[in-house]
């Protein structure tokens, strides 16, 4: 798209030098639909984004059915957080150019953000470009996923684990499809793929995959690896209770009581409605520390029956990326 609004201008340009001779009136004043899109275009790549929209609305009125200016105005659009409008634009784009499968990926994208992922299938329809087949297989197996298709969502990413680009997030689904089947064994190498291959920098669900990858060992009762993996998911991430209460499960588990307590103790202190994480440290305390501390903690979750200490431990362990209810 972006190639095709340069392009523009620069017929534009040279249109206008044969006409009328070229001036720097021109250049501050760009009156084709062109110009006005190019220089749009440039004021978006500069981050002047209130320039760019109001630029690329006037290429749009003297050009209402260029696709790819429509498309630009949307991708303005979303960069503003402008999302409702930048997905009426998208799909104005689509309806002008239906075959273009860049459009279709990018309101996609604003689709599942807006967590609209059966629209979002919906516009994935049919057989793209293939120089953007793979994500768009991987875009389809994400919603998919988060709708609980697992079966069609693990086929889409199998078709992009072997891509570099896409080999990380797709070992992570495929291993937290897994595991949601109860395939502890099957899931493990996957999740072990995608904490190896997702650690680079600026990989900002690093977390969650280390952290999903911990409840998958833990699972498996591999505690030391486990521990491992909810310290590295702690050091990317360190304000969510959760791991610091597996990190204390895994230390009593390998016999580590006092590093234990402490752990279960700062899962507490990061929220102090976690019941769960207060009842583990109680028992903990109880056996192993202080049955004054124990005691202070058993009074205060109160009356919290079994069968709600374990809807609680069923909840704790679903993994981070687990599909959304429905």
């Amino acid at each position: 798209m972006r190639k095709l609004l340069v392009a523009g201008f620069v017929g534009a340009i040279l249109t206008c030098i044969s006409c009328s001779g070229y001036s720097p009136i021109y250049a501050q004043q760009p009156s084709s639909a062109a110009a006005q899109a190019s220089a749009g275009w440039k004021a978006f790549e500069e981050g002047r984004l209130d320039d760019a929209s109001s630029l690329l609305e006037q290429a749009v009125k003297l050009s209402p059915r260029n696709a790819d200016y429509v498309a630009a105005l949307a991708e303005v659009d979303s960069k503003l957080g402008q999302q409702d409008a930048a997905i009426q634009h998208f799909k104005r784009a689509i309806l002008l150019k239906p075959s273009d499968s860049e459009f279709r990926l990018d309101l996609a994208e604003i689709l599942q953000r807006k967590e609209n992922d059966q629209e979002a299938l919906s516009v994935l329809q049919g057989l793209p470009n293939p120089a953007l087949s793979d994500a768009w297989h991987f875009s389809r197996g994400f919603s998919l996923f988060r709708l609980g298709r697992l079966v069609p969502a693990g086929n889409e990413f199998k078709l992009v684990i072997r891509k570099p680009q896409f080999a990380a997030p797709a070992s992570f689904f495929l291993g937290n499809i897994d595991y949601m089947q109860g395939q502890f064994v099957e899931a493990e190498p996957y999740l072990a793929t995608a904490v190896e291959l997702g650690k680079m920098q600026g990989n900002k669900a690093y977390n969650i995959y280390t952290y999903d990858y911990g409840l998958v060992l833990f699972k498996l009762g591999k505690f030391a690896e486990a521990d491992q993996q909810f310290r590295a998911s702690i050091a990317q991430y360190d304000a969510d209770p959760l791991p610091w209460m597996f990190l204390g499960r895994c230390e009593e588990e390998l016999g580590n009581y006092p590093e234990a307590i402490a752990m279960l103790e700062t899962s507490t202190q990061k929220d102090s409605t976690f019941q769960l994480a207060d009842y583990e440290l109680a028992r903990l305390q109880q056996r192993h520390g202080n049955p004054n501390r124990a005691a202070e903690l058993f009074k205060k979750i109160g009356a919290l029956k079994e069968d709600e200490v374990s809807k609680e431990q069923e909840r704790a362990m679903r993994l981070k990326a687990a599909p959304r209810p429905q």
